[in-house]
Parts: structure tokens; C-alpha cells; sequence
């Protein structure tokens, strides 16, 4: 039985079912499976990286608000996870597109799709994370976003980090921090350091690792 049969919650609902009730899918061979295209860090080219673990997609699609840019997102999850898939990526999309986030003053805006994908986003097992991950040293622990992949670590997601709680933070407050984190890399913007004038961290810090003195906070967009 996997291990991680039990451990995802969204709020008091518990997001892992076992596998998804009536949800009968093919295992992910297209869906941004192994799109290892280009060069990452080091110079490796992401082709020659082992594939790794077996992805079950989302079966819902979404449209967001109206933006100056349109992104295509497909959600998957890695199979030995046994989570519910479209209630995992219902919770991704709402985030993405939340006011607060990254298109909250009408830049951009994320589609929930099946084919055709722009960006994918995948909730992986520590091990296979390192794999998709890789020349990127995460080590079994962080996440990472990669060309036009983002790679979610379960364990990360399930129970945050002991710095980001010890800070004041929730895991509710950390998936927030990891979707809009990660997808600001994929959006363009690099690592911040400083806390905000109001001592939250701005997204674009590494809270995973160090939150350097500033309260936790998920949101690009925050008044």
C-alpha cells in the first residue's frame, strides 16, 4: 500500500481517496510525459534523463478569467499516490487564478486543459521528483520547475516544512506558497531575499529552505 495512502488534505476534507471514484484513465504518455526538451542547469540535456514514475491526468478543463495572456495548464499526478487527481488540480486552478495571484491585475490567466498544454504541473513522489528534477538538486526534499514543467514534491505538499509552521504558517498556507512559487519561475521571475515592507516574504523566496526573519506568505498579490 503506498505510503502516502492518507496524508493530503485540502482544509478538512481529505483530498487522497484512494484512487479516484469512477475515475477510469490511461495511465499520462502524452501529457507533458517525460517533454524534456532543451538544456537545463549544467548543460545536460533533459532527453538523456531517465523517465520516471507513471502519471495519471486531471479529466477536467477549466477556462480562467479573461487576461492579456493565456496559459494552458495540464495537471498530473504520479500514480502511486492514489490521489484524486481533478479535485488536486481543481485546487491548483483556483490558486493560479485566484485575485491575488499572479494575474490578479489581468496579465495572466491559466486554463485548465487536457491536451495541448502549455505548462504541466505534476505531484510526484520524492524520488521521482530528484529524477524530473534533476541536474536541479532537490535532493528528496524541494520542488522544482524545469523548461516548461513544474514538479511538486507529495511530501512537501502533505506536511509543508517544520521552519514555515514554526513561523506561523499552515500547509493550506504552504501549497499556496508552492503553486504560485514555482509558477512565478515558470512566468519569468527569479529569487527574492528581503521580506516585504509589512515583513511577509515575498513569493519569490525560497521559504522552503530559510523564511530569513519574514512571516510566511503564498500570494504574489497581497494588500
Amino acid at each position: 500500500m503506498s505510503r502516502y495512502r492518507n496524508v493530503i488534505k485540502i482544509g478538512g476534507g481529505v483530498l487522497l481517496l484512494g484512487l479516484a471514484s469512477g475515475l477510469s484513465v490511461a495511465p499520462d504518455d502524452t501529457v507533458g510525459a517525460a517533454a524534456k526538451v532543451g538544456e537545463s542547469l549544467g548543460g545536460i540535456d533533459r532527453s538523456d534523463q531517465p523517465a520516471a514514475g507513471v502519471f495519471m491526468p486531471a479529466t477536467i478543463e477549466r477556462a480562467g478569467p479573461e487576461a492579456e495572456r493565456t496559459v494552458r495548464v495540464a495537471i498530473v499526478t504520479e500514480r502511486e499516490l492514489l490521489v484524486d487527481t481533478d479535485a488536486f488540480a481543481e485546487l491548483v486552478f483556483d490558486t493560479a487564478n485566484d485575485e491575488r495571484g499572479w494575474g490578479g491585475d489581468g496579465s495572466v490567466s491559466f486554463d485548465l486543459v487536457i491536451e495541448e498544454a502549455d505548462l504541466t504541473i505534476r505531484l510526484a513522489t520524492p524520488g521521482t521528483v530528484d529524477e524530473l528534477c534533476a541536474p536541479l538538486p532537490t535532493n528528496g526534499y524541494t520542488s522544482c520547475r524545469i523548461d516548461d514543467e513544474i514538479i511538486l514534491n507529495v511530501d512537501r505538499w502533505s506536511s509543508a516544512t517544520p521552519d514555515f509552521l514554526d513561523a506561523g504558517g499552515t500547509v493550506e498556507d504552504y501549497r499556496t506558497y508552492l503553486v504560485n512559487h514555482e509558477t512565478g519561475h515558470y512566468l519569468g521571475y527569479g529569487h527574492e531575499t528581503s521580506c516585504r515592507a509589512d515583513g511577509r516574504a515575498p513569493v519569490m523566496m525560497q521559504q522552503t529552505l530559510d523564511l530569513g526573519g519574514c512571516e510566511p506568505n503564498g500570494w504574489p498579490r497581497i494588500p
